[in-house]
């Protein structure tokens, strides 16, 4: 294990060893640059300095993440750790260490009252401010550390803001980069370097706490033509239907999506809009008429991903009902939406590796591409104020966000 680790990771084991890490210790930079792998090796050098009956805590954005990500590995790493994820325990060394996520809006209270001699975290941008206060303040114990890991966010991020850019605290940073892994074989690092353009580019790969700004898509609008097709030659393995139901100023926009083979391509099919406040019962009708165009040209639509809210499960219910009256056997589920950021991370990478192509016709999915940019008052928030069709991209990323975790790596 440890003939893997490159010089900078080796640096760093030397400064835990030696003691010549702080309070609050952060690993930060590219993905993939080996700081989950060092860091762990680092939490079990720390565990094991302080006496048996000391408490830790390991945190993820969830438990499923933080299982994942870390406790497998830590598995790996030695017989003396185990772990329970429905008791959200663990042991190492005879240490008690407890579980969280901090997804769950009561995580902050479940670590109330928490005495704590070490805290592990995992992809801590991802923590809300308040939980990283208060897992702070249950670092009580004579020597405590915090260890943790992330990716670059924007630089007005709480972290950065009031922690990394505060030299008066008691805190060290490591940045790794993709090139630290020697893990890593290059030819891999070459081809994950093309899975991020722009301000994911410059976060993921150089490391770097840069504000998102300008273009959005800027890798399909210099080069336009390559992502734009006359009409698709592949067969689909599904095809999936995104719907974002508009509301008083905006459109209620079908957009039809195929997915090749182990989900080698992304091809955009057809778009409809429909402009303005519209019943329920034209929704329907609409979306008939759109189900059966995919279906004469293209085959059988198997999802439908569909907007949701209070008004959107109404809405949803009630095509469901029109569907079944009309025999129309598809399959309708609400749509994952996830973060806005995650969901235009994923085209990036689609259009950065020529993995989503869009059928000429499509006009208006074309335009939200060619013009959406961040808004520069806000921090890491695509502009919506109208001036952009907001609503063909809601759709779009609807249509295959259900499927995200199946895009991330090439088949």
């Amino acid at each position: 294990m440890l003939e893997r680790l490159s010089p900078k990771q080796k640096n760093f084991l030397i400064d835990v060893i030696n003691k010549k890490t702080a309070r609050i210790n952060i690993l930060d930079g590219s993905v993939r640059s080996g700081k989950t792998f060092v860091s762990l090796i680092a939490w079990i050098l720390l565990i094991a300095e302080y006496p048996i009956d000391s408490t830790f805590l390991m945190v993820g954005k969830t438990i499923t993440s933080l299982k994942r990500n870390c406790l497998t590995l830590l598995q790996n790493f030695t017989p003396d750790f185990s772990f329970s994820i429905s008791k959200k325990e663990a042991t190492l060394y005879g240490r008690k260490i407890y579980l969280e996520g901090v997804n769950d809006s009561r995580s902050e209270n479940k670590i109330r009252g928490m005495t704590l001699t070490g805290a592990y975290c995992d992809e801590l941008t991802l923590f809300t401010e308040d939980f990283f206060s208060m897992l702070l303040s249950r670092l009580s114990m004579h020597g405590s550390k915090l260890l943790a890991t992330t990716n670059p966010d924007s630089p007005n991020h709480w972290l950065n803001k009031k922690y990394l850019n505060r030299k008066e605290l008691n805190l060290k940073t490591w940045k790794f980069l993709l090139e630290d892994n020697y893990a890593m074989d290059q030819d891999v690092i070459k081809e994950i370097k093309k899975e991020y353009t722009g301000v994911f580019y410059e976060r993921f790969i150089l490391g770097k706490w840069v504000t998102a700004e300008g273009l959005i898509y800027r890798v399909f609008v210099d080069d336009k033509k390559s992502h734009l097709i006359d009409k698709p030659q592949e067969s689909f393995s599904f095809i999936s239907i995104g719907i974002d139901y508009g509301a008083s100023k905006s459109k209620t926009v079908f957009i039809a999506t195929g997915i090749t083979n182990s989900f080698k391509k992304v091809i955009v099919l057809k778009e409809k809009a429909l402009i303005g406040v519209h019943d329920p019962e034209e929704i329907y009708e609409q979306f008939e008429i759109f189900y059966n165009l995919i279906f004469n040209e293209y085959g059988k639509p198997n999802f439908v991903f569909a907007d949701y809210g209070s008004l959107g499960e109404v809405i949803t219910k009630g095509l469901k009902i029109r569907c079944i009256k009309k025999g129309i056997a598809v399959k309708i589920e609400n749509c994952f939406k996830s973060t806005i950021n995650d969901r235009i991370q994923l085209t990036c990478q689609l259009l950065s590796q020529k993995r989503l192509k869009i059928r000429s016709e499509c006009k208006g999915l074309i335009n939200a591409f060619e013009n959406s940019i961040w808004d520069n008052k806000k921090i890491d928030v695509r502009l919506d104020d109208g001036t952009v069709e907001i609503d063909y991209l809601d759709a779009f990323e609807y249509s295959i966000n259900n499927f995200a975790k199946y895009f991330v790596v090439p088949k």
